[in-house]
Protein backbone atom coordinates (compact mmCIF):
# COMPACT_ATOMS: atom_id res chain seq x y z
CA UNK A 1 0.00 0.00 0.00
CA UNK A 2 2.85 2.38 0.85
CA UNK A 3 4.60 1.58 -2.43
CA UNK A 4 1.39 2.25 -4.35
CA UNK A 5 1.00 5.61 -2.60
CA UNK A 6 4.61 6.57 -3.36
CA UNK A 7 4.03 5.81 -7.04
CA UNK A 8 0.64 7.52 -7.11
CA UNK A 9 1.58 10.76 -5.36
CA UNK A 10 4.03 12.13 -7.99
CA UNK A 11 1.53 11.28 -10.73
CA UNK A 12 -1.23 13.18 -8.92
CA UNK A 13 1.02 16.18 -8.30
CA UNK A 14 2.16 16.23 -11.92
CA UNK A 15 -1.43 16.01 -13.14
CA UNK A 16 -2.56 18.85 -10.86
CA UNK A 17 0.41 20.98 -11.87
CA UNK A 18 -0.29 20.30 -15.55
CA UNK A 19 -3.97 21.28 -15.19
CA UNK A 20 -2.95 24.51 -13.43
CA UNK A 21 -0.19 25.57 -15.84
CA UNK A 22 -1.83 24.50 -19.12
CA UNK A 23 -4.61 27.15 -19.16
CA UNK A 24 -2.09 29.86 -18.22
CA UNK A 25 0.30 28.90 -21.02
CA UNK A 26 -2.56 28.61 -23.52
CA UNK A 27 -3.95 32.01 -22.56
CA UNK A 28 -0.46 33.53 -22.43
CA UNK A 29 0.67 32.40 -25.89
CA UNK A 30 -1.65 34.59 -28.03
CA UNK A 31 -0.84 37.71 -26.00
CA UNK A 32 2.91 37.11 -26.29
CA UNK A 33 2.89 36.51 -30.05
Amino acid sequence: MHLLWKNFLPLTLALCLWHITLPFSLSGLPSMV
